[in-house]
């Protein structure tokens, strides 16, 4: 598949800039498939002809687009590979085609790379510019830092390219990388990695990052692996995975009003209006938008509302949008929703919106939903179509009584539907930051007015206000002298910031906007960690870091922070147990991290009880830290460490152990992902394997729980990556992660697909681990399940016969995993219609798990249903009646009438059997009771529940004889 590269230069350069480049690419004998083109255009320092002009980028962007439409068609596969302002170029084109809604026309970029761009501007041409004050070039204007045309684009490309979930006239996903140099001065990279998710540091500065000396260089091989990554990617242009790594019961939906350690000053009015419902007054469903900048405080608005709703008798929900699939799955469970409905749902078996919203316009009782940080609106919109729809996981409540709360830092209104209701939440005003700041803080650090002043500075954002106030108050507690260097009070941290500041956001002549926002509460954070440095706490900054690895999910950290591991990593030196817990007080307690205790854990999970969380924006900002890009092997080997130590005996097949994987799957997830899938990274072997098996377990987890999408999501990425980080696709532990990722395709019901994979994991497993080896034998178990499903019986016959002959070697002729392939064998041979020779298989299979397992466990209640079929088929009827109701009779009360699947199967043989013994109106009420159950358990569109409704309608309508009597 050929690939078109289209390099575009910067500023006053031009297409010369590229040969070093170029000359390595043509060379290439893996890229004989890719042709180089340029875009240029005119970047000159100055025009002295009086009728020309230097073009403005927007003409620039505009001039791209038509060489792109005349050069390339929908079909082509076009890499973007930029320098410096050359990325600017490309994403104001991007943004202004998706702002017209020419989203379609994107369909031949599959990739953009940006060297050295200056994505929140470039100080370096100041000094020219004070210099030379009658110079006036538009291109370097718009280098400036903090330049708003550049926001809006960078907002628009986050927005609709990096960000998006579909392809429309208004979003196209197209991954987009960007990498800086080591020693760039000029874009250095915090500036040119400014907030995208795909980021790496090259060698060399703003010059020769894009020159490398060969084909060994970093330099080089960045680019070519990223021109690589489109020529491997079949048919579309590639999407972003959804960050769904999340198991959903147990999964914590309550409101963490913990969190309100102080009061909200200045939001009254807003929460009144919010709980008032004035808007269902004017004809306006209750949903509420909560929209503002970073760090305004959005989320404590949407809690204290919680709180109130909840005094006030409501049940409220608490879902984070990181966890949006999980948490609303917890809502359906909360509901009443059966385990198996959810189970469907789910694994892509039904709609998991549909039936939340059914379940929630349901309810008999009054409730608030409230989703935080949902700063994509996409994220909430149905998987074809629009938010607007009202057919995603964002609805308008069939009852007016009901409530629907997002909070977001996208207040774009063509981006939230016209029936939602937004509300802008402000930054605070001088006299209500300072009494947030006096609140925490005290008169010991200063007067009102000077808490005013230093308010106005800190633009009045609730998250730095906060911090501040924590901070000056326990410089004020201590009892511990810090030394002069320490900020005692409003006037100096004032002073301070304007060292750090050219013009803090709040002062005169400097507006507050997002970049501005940020920047303000990165520099508070970084005056935290120097007190805490001052105190000797100088692992504080590491550990940060270390939990900015994980996910945004909260952390149980008893658990994950393992201070072997800890004390292993090169990371830190000497941190004692005592020690690891004294910084973390010290970050909790300058607002850094949240810990908070989680009432509905287990007591045998009681570890898992105590939970910490990063605000998303401290989480993002740490986690873009220049040490992390620094030290991002060491990063990792440790999380892989913790996370492995974390779920060493928790087995992910069992019940009893899922309360702690509820906790632990996103962060499992998160770093697998993270670390498999790096680009540019230095992999260590040690830390590879770590994460294989985490990998592993995780999928265990995910397909034992009914999650098979999302364990397949996780899966397939790696394993096909798998050269990137110096694996073999035949090595044991990629082995591992192809049977479980077979596993997913034969629980979504793909079994041909799923014996495609299984057969090549056998010829795998039979090389490196042998015949008979537990884990071949696995798979070939999963295997003869394939062929079944396919109704090739006699195929499935002839390799089950022979795995349980190797399973009596290999675990023992009555360990579980060998009764689980004796059923299946039975099973097969009764498909068969051989109905005599299964029935003494299943004797015996029924005869040891009676003996050795619970009467009511899953697996002996399938073997009882086959067994009651297996005498249906031969006529004995009043056995397989006895049979069928002895199981059923070993079901506790409040399983029998519920979700269980072998409960159900069980009940529908005990109709097949009432039907053959001529009994009609018992059978016929128990097919009623059961066609509710199996539709309200697997849905109404559901094989079994049609086949159960069918069979209903096909009775003889009842005949009511004098006296009622039954007419059996």
């Amino acid at each position: 598949m050929s690939v078109s590269v289209v390099f575009v230069h910067g500023l006053f350069s031009s297409r010369r800039a590229w040969a070093p480049m170029t000359e390595l690419l043509t060379g290439d004998p893996a890229l004989t498939h890719v042709t180089l083109h340029h875009f240029e255009y005119d970047s000159r320092v100055i025009q002295l002809r009086p009728d020309r002009r230097i073009p403005h980028l927007n003409d620039i962007a505009d001039r791209l687009h038509t060489y792109l439409r005349g050069e390339f068609d929908a079909d082509s596969r076009v890499v973007l590979v930029t320098h410096s302002q050359g990325g600017l170029v490309v994403q104001r084109f991007l943004a202004r085609t998706l702002a017209r809604g020419g989203g379609a026309e994107l369909a031949p970029i599959r990739r953009v790379v940006m060297f050295a761009c200056p994505n929140s501007g470039s100080e370096f041409l100041g000094s020219l510019r004070r210099l030379t004050m009658r110079w006036r070039n538009p291109q370097e204007r718009e280098l400036r830092p903090l330049q708003e045309s550049i926001i809006e684009t960078h907002r628009a490309v986050a927005r609709g390219v990096v960000e998006a979930r579909r392809r429309g006239p208004h979003e196209w996903p197209i991954p987009l990388s960007t990498y800086a140099g080591m020693s760039d001065n000029i874009v250095p990279p915090a500036v040119a990695n400014w907030t995208f998710p795909l980021t790496g540091v090259l060698d060399g500065d703003h010059f020769t990052v894009i020159r490398p000396a060969n084909r060994d260089d970093s330099r080089y091989k960045a680019l070519r692996a990223e021109i690589l990554a489109v020529s491997e990617t079949p048919g579309a242009p590639e999407q972003p995975a959804a960050d769904r790594a999340e198991r959903a019961a147990g999964v914590s939906v309550e409101p963490p009003v913990g969190r309100l350690d102080s009061p909200l000053y200045g939001r009254e009015e807003l929460i009144g209006e919010i709980m008032s419902g004035r808007g269902v007054l004017t004809g306006q469903p209750p949903v509420h938008v909560l929209h503002g900048l970073a760090g305004s405080g959005k989320s404590h608005v949407a809690l204290e509302v919680a709180r109130r709703f909840q005094r006030a008798g409501r049940l409220v929900w608490w879902v984070q949008a990181l966890r949006l699939s999980s948490g609303m799955r917890e809502v359906a469970s909360q509901l009443g929703a059966p385990a198996s409905l959810i189970d469907r749902a789910w694994s892509g078996g039904a709609s998991a919106t549909d039936l939340v919203w059914r379940f929630l316009n349901d309810a008999t009782v009054r409730w608030v939903l409230i989703i935080d940080n949902v700063d994509q609106p996409g994220l909430l919109a149905p998987d074809t179509g629009e938010v607007g729809d009202g057919t995603g996981w964002l609805r308008p409540p069939a009852s007016s009584e009901n409530m629907v709360v997002v909070t977001t830092r996208d207040g774009d209104p063509t981006r939230w539907p016209s029936w939602t209701t937004p509300h802008a939440v402000q930054p605070l005003g001088a006299e209500d930051g300072a009494l947030v700041l006096l609140d925490r803080a005290g008169t010991a650090a200063g007067t009102a007015a000077e808490a005013g002043e230093l308010s106005r500075a800190l633009g009045g954002l609730p998250l730095a206000l906060r911090a501040v106030g924590d901070y000056l108050k326990s410089v004020h507690t201590t009892r511990v002298w810090q030394g002069d260097h320490v900020l005692r009070d409003y006037g100096s941290y004032r002073s301070a910031l304007h060292h750090r500041f050219e013009l803090p956001p709040g002062d005169r002549g400097a507006d507050l906007d997002e970049p501005r926002g940020l920047e303000m509460i990165r520099q508070v954070f970084d005056i935290s960690l120097d007190l805490l440095a001052g105190r000797g706490l100088t692992q504080a900054g590491n550990l940060l870091r270390v939990l900015a690895c994980l996910n945004v999910a909260p952390v149980p950290y008893h658990v994950v922070l393992n201070q072997e591991a800890l004390v292993r990593s090169p990371l830190f030196t000497e941190l004692t147990g005592q020690q690891r817990l004294t910084v973390l007080e010290g970050l909790a307690g300058l607002a850094m991290i949240e810990p908070y205790e989680m009432t509905d854990i287990r007591a045998e999970n009681r570890d898992f009880r105590h939970v910490l969380t990063l605000h998303p924006l401290v989480h993002g900002m740490m986690r873009n830290h220049p040490d992390i890009r620094r030290r991002g092997p060491e990063y990792y080997s440790l999380i892989m460490e913790m996370l492995t130590a974390a779920v060493r005996g928790r087995d992910p097949d069992a019940p009893d152990a899922w309360q702690g994987w509820d906790l632990l799957a996103p962060h499992t997830v998160g770093a697998v992902r993270d670390y498999l899938l790096a680009s540019g990274i230095r992999y260590d072997r040690r830390a590879v394997r770590a994460a294989l098996e985490l990998g592993r377990l995780t999928a265990r987890y995910l397909l034992a729980t009914g999650l098979t999408v999302i364990a397949e999501e996780l899966l397939a990425p790696v394993v096909a990556a798998c050269g990137s980080y110096g694996f073999d696709p035949g090595e044991r532990e990629l082995l591992a992660l192809r049977h479980e990722l077979a596993r997913s395709a034969l629980e979504q019901h793909r079994p041909a697909q799923a014996e495609k994979l299984l057969r090549g994991v056998i010829e795998g497993r039979e090389a490196v681990l042998g015949a008979n080896d537990a884990d071949t034998l696995a798979s070939r178990h999963k295997l003869a399940r394939a062929i079944m499903a396919q109704n090739r019986w006699a195929e499935a016959e002839a390799e089950l016969r022979a795995i349980v002959e190797a399973e009596r070697e290999v675990r023992g002729p009555e360990h579980s995993d060998t009764m689980v392939v004796r059923h299946s064998l039975a099973r097969a041979v009764l498909l068969q219609r051989r109905t005599e020779e299964a029935e003494a298989m299943l004797r015996e299979v029924l005869a040891v798990r009676l003996r050795l397992w619970a009467p009511d466990d899953p697996e002996t209640l399938f073997v009882r249903q086959s067994l009651g079929r297996c005498l249906y088929e031969l006529d004995r009827l009043e056995e397989a009646d006895r049979e069928v109701r002895n199981a059923l009779d070993t079901v506790r009360p409040e399983q029998r009438d519920r979700d269980r699947t072998q409960v159900l199967w069980l009940r529908w043989t005990w109709t097949q059997v009432l039907l053959a013994q001529g009994r009609t109106a018992q059978a016929r009420a128990e097919l009623s009771r059961l066609w509710q159950d199996r539709r309200r358990v697997l849905g109404e569109a559901h094989p079994e529940t049609l086949e159960t409704e069918a069979t209903l309608r096909k009775l003889p309508a009842p005949r009511v004889a004098a006296g009622d009597e039954d007419e059996d």
